[in-house]
């Protein structure tokens, strides 16, 4: 029945309890990933049937009331408009967010991006548009990367922090991370970007925007950006990370603290199973992970097997606690979850429960793979000893910590 399938079997999460309460927006634990409404995750007939209802609808009864969606993820933005046409007498606008994105509108650097103020302005309108809203609650400047200078390494694979967890006095250096760096505008790229953020100011001052900021994935890059912004025009309120706060990559635990030295005032954390890759299936075809990250976590699949357990499950378990270290600096992070289906809302929030929730009751504070979770009994114990096998695994293969290069 479908009444029966719509219905939630857990309790709804509250920004007050695990979520995010400080800063431009309050933001529940879990951030619905709306890229899966798009031709990349799933086909034309799903797409154009009731699923994506069910699965927002469902999402936002378990609290899961703010989503991130991009021009990019093709259809995405406007499923989501039809989407909330059929669900609006249960949830109106007011209670939900919207963040999406700007800039990126292909695959490929040379033809994928528009970085202009005149095209940033039409996308903003456009995505309002196609979402049925007159105003976004988030909008980020999307893949910064890809736009940017580039200094040295800063986007190639290897390591972004030292064996230690720190970043190299030499990387600090390289990168344009130095104190006195701050301000320093690399090239042409460089320009295009505080071109870009003065655009996004101005709508944000016109009411147009909540919150703005931007994406991207070398942690170099992005912190060098966001001191940037910061230095000639203000600092931006929130930014998205992906697979950098998972188990096989902790990098954003390090660079946390200076994202939010550098005036950044939410971090929301995507790709907790690292585009795909940290799960029972094989990663999808075109993943960039290494040879040897593909073969230690076909080791890691067998170790969580062995103990009763899907990669994938623990994958997530680590994924939904917060980035931040107890005493360090920085905010609590979210973690957005792409979930396509109303089986997949359930399933994500039967596994969130059994560790944090209702069921669990352990904290999703920021720790360490392997730590804590004694509050949440066998299961935790069961989850934390997984977490600390397949981390070891990772270490043991040198993948750890390792990032891909730029270009996906």
């Amino acid at each position: 029945m479908a009444s029966d399938l719509l219905t939630t079997r857990y309790p709804p999460l509250d920004p007050k309890d695990g979520g995010i309460t400080e800063g431009p927006l309050t933001l529940p634990p879990l951030v619905l990933g709306a890229g899966v409404y798009g031709f990349d995750y799933n086909n034309k007939d799903t797409l154009e049937s009731s699923v994506p209802e069910q699965a927002v609808r469902l999402a936002f009864r378990y609290g899961l009331r703010t989503l991130d969606t991009s021009p990019y993820y093709t259809t995405s933005e406007q499923v989501l408009g039809h989407v909330f046409d059929r669900i609006r007498d249960e949830f109106p606008r007011e209670s939900y967010q919207i963040i999406t994105k700007i800039g990126r509108y292909g695959r490929t650097k040379e033809e994928g991006f528009d970085y202009s103020p005149e095209r940033i302005r039409a996308s903003v309108k456009r995505s309002m548009e196609l979402m049925r809203t007159d105003y976004l609650d988030g909008v980020y400047a999307h893949d910064v990367e890809f736009v940017s200078e580039q200094l040295a390494d800063a986007g190639e694979e290897g390591f972004k922090v030292g064996e230690d967890g720190n970043i190299r006095d030499e990387d600090l250096e390289r990168w344009g991370l130095r104190d006195e760096d701050a301000g320093t505008i690399r090239g042409p790229g460089d320009e295009k970007i505080l071109a870009a953020f003065r655009e996004l100011f101005a709508l944000k001052k016109e009411g147009v925007i909540r919150a703005v900021g931007f994406s991207g994935y070398p942690m170099p890059t992005l912190l060098r950006l966001a001191r940037l912004v910061a230095h000639h025009l203000e600092p931006i309120d929130i930014m998205q990370s992906y697979c950098h706060h998972t188990l096989q990559n902790t990098t954003l635990q390090t660079y946390l603290p200076h994202f939010h030295r550098a005036g950044v005032k939410q971090v929301l954390v995507a790709s907790p199973l690292s585009m795909g890759l940290l799960r029972t299936a094989s990663g999808p075809a075109w993943h960039p992970a290494s040879p040897a990250l593909q073969a230690a976590t076909r080791d890691a699949v067998a170790a969580c097997e062995r103990r009763g357990r899907k990669l994938e499950d623990v994958a997530l378990g680590f994924g939904f606690t917060s980035v931040r270290l107890p005493g360090s600096d920085g905010c609590e992070t979210p973690t957005v979850v792409g979930l396509s289906t109303p089986e997949e809302v359930h399933e994500t929030m039967r596994v969130y429960h059994e560790l944090y929730g209702a069921e669990g009751g352990a904290s999703r504070a920021g720790r360490n793979p392997g730590e804590g979770l004694e509050e949440a009994g066998e299961v935790g114990r069961v989850q934390a000893a997984c977490e600390k096998e397949v981390v070891e695994i990772f270490k043991k293969s040198g993948t750890f910590n390792w990032t891909w290069a730029v270009g996906v």
